[in-house]
């Protein structure tokens, strides 16, 4: 997922999403508004990371959409559980629906949706390794997000675009596509993603050596996903902040901020990440002769491994 690859993946509803004036559609049926009022709710629980959760309020939604028939919502709910079977860490699986939800988007010959769909497969593919199939979709996403004018959606598909570049080595040509994304997100006021992008930038910079800079847009990522309440980017922040700590040799600062970030991961429940915040908790303080919490973090560890959330 890049310096090291934590990758933050943006859902998009596609919905509405061309740049055009909505048009005014009849009064939605009951179902619809609960299967509308049940998406929300999945968003909601995405947003404070639990997947869980929005994954069992997606699959209600796509029940709900394959009972009314409306073949549009199931294709935009199968996108949906495909981003949550990627964020689970079963990319096939997300492939899977994101290549049902385009043939669907296709027959309908809808656009924003095929955009959207051809966006998430691309998604897919880079969680599966396949960089050059990711492009691809990514390319074609591109291409429909232009001819709408839908700047929603190449935004997020230019920052996923950054990603595969930074894993290939081309760090100009993704610090080009970051800002690119950049640009778009701040006109549009989409103040997740740029959180986002500022994260990935910074990544970048950080390889290129300019660790200065780096630093300022950590701090940016961090201070507004604070404001947004996302905890799980707010986790991620502190971690990139800890490791650029530790390349500027300013070890105090690391531990605060990987301290900082152990507690985050808890809290969600995320004990891989919290295991591997404590083994760098540990190495420092091995590194400054600090053997009583050299102890506390192996105890730590311990208490993690023996946890049944571990299992």
């Amino acid at each position: 997922m890049r310096h090291a690859a934590w990758v933050l993946f943006l859902a998009f509803v596609c919905g509405g999403c061309s740049g055009k004036p909505a048009v005014p559609s009849p009064p939605a049926s009951p179902p619809v508004l609960q299967a509308q009022q049940l998406r929300d709710k999945a968003y909601r629980a995405l947003t404070v990371g639990d997947v869980g959760r929005a994954a069992t309020l997606f699959d209600q939604v796509r029940r709900i959409a394959e009972g009314v028939d409306d073949r549009r919502m199931v294709a935009d709910t199968l996108n949906d559980l495909g981003g949550v079977e990627g964020r689970q860490g079963h990319p096939a699986n997300a492939l899977a629906l994101h290549q049902k939800a385009l043939e669907i988007a296709r027959e309908l010959d809808d656009k924003p949706l095929q955009a959207a769909s051809l966006a998430y497969l691309g998604q897919a593919a880079q969680l599966l390794g396949d960089s050059e199939a990711a492009l691809g979709s990514y390319r074609q996403a591109l291409l429909l997000a232009r001819e709408m004018k839908d700047l929603k959606t190449q935004a997020i598909v230019l920052n996923n675009v950054g990603l595969i570049q930074q894993k290939q080595r081309q760090l100009e040509e993704a610090q080009q596509t970051f800002r690119q994304a950049m640009a778009l997100n701040t006109e549009l006021s989409e103040r997740r993603s740029l959180a986002s992008n500022w994260a990935n930038l910074g990544a970048v910079l950080q390889e290129q050596g300019q660790l200065s800079e780096a630093r300022g847009y950590f701090e940016q990522a961090l201070n507004l996903d604070k404001d947004l309440g996302d905890p799980e980017a707010v986790g991620a922040d502190l971690r990139r902040l800890g490791q650029l700590a530790e390349l500027e040799n300013r070890s105090e600062d690391a531990i605060s901020y990987y301290e900082r970030a152990y507690g985050a991961f808890v809290a969600l429940k995320k004990t891989q990440s919290a295991a591997a915040i404590l083994k760098r908790l540990s190495r420092l303080a091995k590194m400054n002769g600090s053997e009583n919490l050299v102890a506390d973090y192996e105890s730590r560890l311990k208490a993690l491994a023996a946890s049944p959330l571990s299992k």
